[in-house]
């Protein structure tokens, strides 16, 4: 009988520090109920798994490149119930949503927590989560992996409206709907070789295409075989569909969860012009940003401007389950879901900027 080798071939020259990366981020899926393959893919795109890594043209750095003015934001909103109380506490919150340090030795050992993988994946994961929520509840169902990069992309506002057009007019000019995005992001926008103006269902195939390109890349695949491959999500059984005030959160939201379409087993990428389709809650109230503000914006953002968030969605901010995976029978903490209101509500009024690897550099 021949032994199964394939975890070790694929683990085999793994360097100990994507390792250790690999394993910080999967603990940080597991206690947000996060997508660990989510995670994963996303710290592959934005710094090739280099948790010190730092952009040349903003104050991008660390594992899922957090800008400053997002990481102290992260921070002061999640990071008492993450438990970096003594941090947020530090950190004061200006009338005009800015955030800051007074002490300059204070502000320098905050920042310098985005090169901890641990603490970097846990406030990725707090942050995607909020991107979840607004997302689905503008969208009417569970975004698929792919569809929640879109809002990392392009703000969640943004994201619903590529996903409602690309359903309901995929022959419209992208540029013209995104102009300031299209400007920021020609290579997304227009076909390298002829220049062409790309439809609104091409430029949603890219996106697709440069995430799963990401997802399944051998880079990605090692680390998460290196660390056991992806979790395993706990069955839901609901007994009854008669109401119970004592139902553990997880049951609660699994049910809530149900009403949704899950589009989450489609394959990876999407031929052009082939969209499942969508019901969105209302698709005109996003629009392209304005030139004063980033269009395209990276994994903590809020959407294109402040988006209402639905009576629905805000009830799930009290369950602690992703909406890019399948909850959890039950939560021992609601460090995540406090974590997860706090950045919703300082996150509603937009600002959080982070410039993405627009080239898809890391994507491959």
């Amino acid at each position: 009988m021949s032994a199964d080798t394939s975890n070790a071939t694929a683990t085999a020259g793994v360097d100990p520090a994507r390792v250790r990366v690999a394993g910080a981020i999967k603990q940080a899926a597991a206690s947000s109920g996060m997508s660990f393959q989510y995670l994963l893919t996303t710290a592959k795109m934005e710094s090739d798994f280099n948790p010190t890594s730092g952009a040349s043209t903003s104050s991008a750095h660390g594992l899922f490149q957090f800008i400053d003015q997002t990481w102290l934001a992260t921070v002061k909103e999640a990071g008492a119930q993450l438990g970096y109380g003594n941090y947020a506490d530090q950190i004061s919150k200006s009338s005009d949503g800015t955030y800051s340090v007074s002490d300059p030795t204070t502000r320098k050992s905050i920042m310098k927590l985005r090169d901890d993988p641990t603490v970097a994946s846990e406030m990725a994961a707090a942050l995607t989560q909020t991107n979840s929520f607004k997302l689905t509840g503008m969208i009417g169902r569970r975004p698929s992996d792919s569809e929640l990069y879109m809002a990392h992309f392009m703000g969640v506002g943004g994201a619903a409206k590529l996903i409602a057009n690309a359903e309901d007019n995929p022959q419209a000019s992208a540029a013209r709907l995104f102009p300031n995005a299209a400007a920021a992001n020609r290579s997304i926008f227009y076909d390298r070789v002829t220049g062409r103006a790309r439809s609104v269902s091409e430029v949603y195939s890219v996106l697709q295409q440069r995430y799963a390109s990401a997802a399944s890349s051998q880079a990605t695949q090692s680390a998460m075989a290196s660390v056991g491959g992806d979790i395993v999500k706990p069955t839901v059984a609901v007994a009854s569909a008669a109401p119970s005030t004592q139902a553990t959160p997880g049951v609660a939201t699994a049910t809530y969860l149900s009403t949704f379409p899950d589009t989450r087993t489609a394959a990876p990428a999407t031929a052009v012009g082939s969209v499942a389709p969508i019901t969105v809650a209302s698709a005109s109230t996003s629009s392209d940003a304005a030139p004063s503000s980033p269009v395209f914006r990276s994994l903590f953002q809020d959407g294109v401007r402040a988006q209402p968030v639905s009576q629905a969605v805000r009830e799930l901010w009290g369950n602690s389950a992703s909406l890019t995976s399948d909850p959890p029978a039950s939560s021992g903490s609601t460090a995540p879901v406090a974590a997860v209101a706090a950045l919703s509500a300082a996150t509603s009024g937009g600002g959080l900027d982070l410039f993405s690897d627009r080239s898809g550099t890391f994507s491959g």
